[in-house]
């Protein structure tokens, strides 16, 4: 039987998926010990993000890049191995300091976002007039200093030096290489082997090596900083929250004092108390994020005063938690969460119909296929053997958000806006009427 920290990976890399019995060797820390990491692969997930100034009532667009890396599969089995370690010592020590309520993020809590987003609101109300302060941690995993963080895995693991295989795993997620996507598909040789429907390697060492292909250090090595992890492997969420394990129990135990509430999801850290307490509590969580070698990202850093019966005028801003809208009248999606949705749903059907198109062009059936739209954008409910089960989109998420947060009504009708709009459009494309 597979352990249960081993999950399937189908992608492309420098290796093939791995057998079972691999999985089963690297419990064996001889093994991991000898074993000679590879370089990751680096892409950049980009974001358009659209954001409403509410005093000005305009609109402004960014652009927000996250670097991902990701591991060959012997690596990431390895790496999902000892980061499962990490995780089940972490639960041991969460519940022993008394904060395995506080860090959400990464965990088998069985509890999605709109349930801990709905937990912060159930207590905004119930201790209203509060203070919801909510900050982010700049450049989260690129500014994790590698000193701290193996005091943390040595005291989390009781010794006074890691084993060789742990040092191993601890130095290839430090000091780690990379190979650039991009200049992968962009050679004559590995940009096909990329485009095959394989599971075959990409490249092995020695061929990456004689075609000159750059292996790039961890950049903040490079600029000389100690610091830095990839996002992107198996390990990454659990090392992070590894380093976060002090920073948790010391704010946690700030917040105790005042009677306020402390979540933290992955760099995202929401606290909710009493105005006359949020001053001192957002200094000292800055002077502990100091203490971590991190920094607060200040334009980032929200306080929003949460009062009983009050209507917030339309140039008041709501506080914001986990994708969601937090103020006096009720939850809501972010419109930027939900603003993201409509592009996604127009440009398929945009794409449906150019498909459509060039297939006429080119003499071919000009048939619309709509049956993928309908189960990405509306809800449908489908027979898996003898269950009616709920297909999984934005659609049915918008739906269970809804009754995360009591049948919220305004989450209900940004729902079914959404749909009516997909059902619309999708009739649109059929020349018929919406059903």
């Amino acid at each position: 039987m597979s352990p249960d920290w081993l999950k399937p990976r189908h992608y492309r890399h420098f290796d093939m998926p791995v057998s079972e019995a691999f999985a089963q060797s690297v419990m064996n820390p001889a093994v991991v010990s000898r074993h000679a990491f590879s370089p990751l692969i680096h892409y950049t997930k980009g974001e358009t993000r659209y954001k409403k100034c509410p005093k000005a009532g305009t609109r402004t667009i960014t652009h927000k890049e996250r670097p991902i890396k990701y591991a060959s599969h012997r690596d990431a089995c390895i790496l999902s191995y000892y980061a499962h370690q990490i995780n089940q010592a972490l639960d041991t020590r969460y519940k022993l300091v008394g904060i395995s309520d506080n860090v959400i993020a990464y965990r088998a809590l069985g509890r999605a976002n709109y349930d801990f987003a709905a937990e912060a609101m159930t207590s905004a109300q119930a201790e209203a007039p509060v203070t919801i302060l909510a900050f982010d941690i700049t450049s989260f995993f690129d500014t994790l200093d590698h000193g701290l963080l193996k005091g943390r895995l040595k005291s989390l693991l009781t010794v006074h030096e890691l084993s060789d295989d742990w040092y191993k795993v601890f130095r290839s997620i430090t000091r780690f290489h990379y190979v650039d996507l991009q200049e992968l598909k962009a050679h004559p040789v590995f940009g096909p082997r990329l485009k095959e429907k394989s599971h075959a390697s990409v490249a092995n060492m020695a061929e990456l090596k004689a075609e000159r292909i750059t292996f790039h250090p961890n950049p903040e090595l490079a600029k000389g900083h100690r610091r830095g992890i990839p996002q992107g492997t198996p390990i990454s969420a659990a090392v992070s929250n590894l380093y976060m394990m002090d920073f948790d129990a010391a704010v946690k135990a700030c917040c105790d004092k005042a009677g306020a509430l402390y979540r933290r999801y992955s760099d995202d850290i929401l606290i909710i108390c009493k105005p006359h307490d949020a001053s001192t509590i957002e200094a000292e969580v800055l002077r502990l994020i100091a203490a971590e070698k991190l920094e607060i990202a200040p334009h980032k850093t929200e306080k929003t005063l949460f009062e009983k019966g009050r209507t917030l005028p339309p140039t008041t801003k709501a506080a914001q938690y986990l994708g969601f809208t937090l103020d006096e009248s009720g939850p809501a999606i972010r419109a930027t969460s939900l603003a993201r949705q409509w592009r996604k749903m127009r440009r398929a059907v945009r794409r449906a119909k150019k498909s459509a198109q060039w297939r006429m062009a080119a003499g071919l059936p000009g048939k619309i296929h709509t049956k993928k739209l309908y189960r990405r954008f509306t809800y449908i409910k489908v027979h898996d053997g003898n269950t009616l089960r709920t297909l999984r989109n934005f659609s049915s998420y918008g739906r269970r958000s809804a009754d995360a947060f009591d049948q919220s009504e305004k989450i209900s009708r940004q729902v079914k806006r959404f749909e009516q709009a997909a059902l619309r459009e999708i009739a649109k494309l059929k020349g018929s009427s919406p059903p």
